[in-house]
């Protein structure tokens, strides 16, 4: 048995009345299926911003080869754009009309979860299954001690990096350190007069994903009570970051830090060197080809045994559902190995969750293009890859303190050690006002 994530989080607003509904739904559960055990009825599925080709096409054989195995079904998949997917569940859980599958990001999973929204899959989904997704992904799954989701496709971070400009410096490896990073891009800034590397900060969360990789395997954050302080490893990134930026090897619009305006520097040949998903190069291959036939991707800027982040796309089944046998096999039939490969391949830059379909060629010998190159790193840090930050409620407060908190350190408005007794002291009472105790 995979072993199960707890998180110490307490949902506000939660619907009693839901939670009810939830519990009489599962004890009354009964399936569609006949008296010969099989699976017959309706079953819905909604996924989450997937519409128009080459989507369309897939997920039309998927519904076709599960009624094909199951005659007596009539599979229906919607999508539903993702900002809109939460409250539509919630919604149609206060009415009759719920889906039977839902496809879920684990922070709309925990709060529709925590809402008695959503049917625990412990006893429903067999062992032989649940052993079949990668540990990390599988455990995004878990709400405290009960099962609501099954693993589907997943992102994960990768180095990317100029090879022409690392050639020009004389740098043959990616660097592992905080320290091996600012040396690299020291050398590759001197070599060709421009910045060379390029944190991206987006809301926060990828900082924050930054410091808990450093921080390899201590936690940042025990029982609501911030640790940062007492980390050298994390102090030395934020003092490295300071002088990098002050020294011009990483740029000025670098305060900004967005995941576009880091594709903008390295098309413009502005940036060498940084740390992104495959998905990084999309806009470069057709705006900058020269560009992208000099990237080259390898394992994320740290220690090879490093945690590191994966983002997790799961299955859910609403508590509600009317047919709980067809929409577990549903569920199960989407993500097992096969279907997952097949995703893969047609999404293009996204990776899935079982332990077969890695094992396949497409992965493991993808050619030499720099996307199938990303595509192999990525697959590779999946060994050690979960998912770094609950997702407790105050999740969007803890990203803003931390942004906040970093560039004004890279602008040296603050030292290192006043931004992170800032962001200690701010994440302390964060928890403490929303009564968290979350250890990550």
């Amino acid at each position: 048995m995979k072993k199960r994530l707890s998180f110490a989080l307490v949902t506000a607003l939660l619907l009693v009345g839901l939670m009810a509904c939830s519990s009489e739904d599962e004890g009354n559960a009964t399936s569609d299926a006949g008296s010969s055990g099989e699976l017959s009825g309706e079953v819905t599925m909604w996924t989450a911003s997937l519409a128009g080709e080459p989507f369309d096409s897939y997920f039309a054989d998927l519904e076709a080869a599960f009624e094909e195995m199951h005659p007596e079904v009539d599979v229906i998949i919607e999508d539903i754009p993702q900002n809109e997917i939460e409250q539509k569940v919630l919604t149609s859980l206060t009415g009759d009309d719920v889906p039977d599958v839902v496809n879920l990001a684990p922070r709309y999973m925990i709060n529709i979860a925590a809402q008695g929204g959503l049917l625990e899959l412990n006893d429903l989904v067999s062992e032989e299954v649940q052993n079949s997704y990668l540990e990390g992904p599988f455990e995004a799954g878990y709400f405290e001690e009960d099962l609501y989701a099954l693993p589907w496709y997943l992102t994960t971070t990768v180095s990317w990096y100029n090879n022409d400009h690392f050639e020009q410096a004389g740098i043959t490896e990616t660097p592992q350190t905080t320290q091996e990073i600012y040396d690299t891009a020291k050398a590759i800034t001197d070599a060709t007069g421009k910045p060379s590397y390029y944190q991206i900060i987006n809301q926060g969360d990828t900082v924050i994903e930054k410091m808990i990789s450093i921080a390899n395997g201590e936690p940042i954050v025990e029982e609501g009570k911030a640790l940062l302080t007492e980390n050298e490893e994390i102090l030395e990134f934020f003092t490295l970051t300071q002088k990098m930026y002050e020294e011009g090897i990483m740029p000025q619009e670098n305060a900004e830090g967005s995941f576009s305006t880091a594709q903008e520097l390295f098309m413009a040949n502005n940036v060498s060197l940084l740390e992104s998903g495959v998905t990084f190069l999309g806009p470069i291959e057709s705006g900058a080809p020269d560009v992208y036939n000099a990237a080259k991707a390898g394992q994320p800027l740290n220690a090879l045994d490093a945690p590191m982040n994966v983002a997790v796309m799961n299955f859910s089944i609403p508590s509600k559902t009317d047919n709980p046998d067809a929409a577990v096999a549903l569920a199960e039939f989407v993500t097992n190995a096969e279907n997952q490969l097949e995703f893969a391949k047609v999404a293009g830059t996204v990776l899935p969750s079982t332990t077969e379909s890695l094992e396949d060629e497409y992965f493991t010998n993808p050619g030499d293009s720099p996307k199938a190159l990303g595509m192999l790193e990525a697959s590779t840090s999946l060994e050690r890859s979960k998912v770094l930050i609950p997702p407790v409620e105050n999740s969007s407060e803890l990203y803003e303190i931390v942004k906040m908190a970093f560039v004004k350190n890279i602008q040296g408005d603050i030292t290192p050690e006043e931004a992170l007794q800032e962001i200690t002291e701010k994440w302390d009472a964060s928890f403490e006002k929303a009564g968290l105790t979350p250890t990550f």
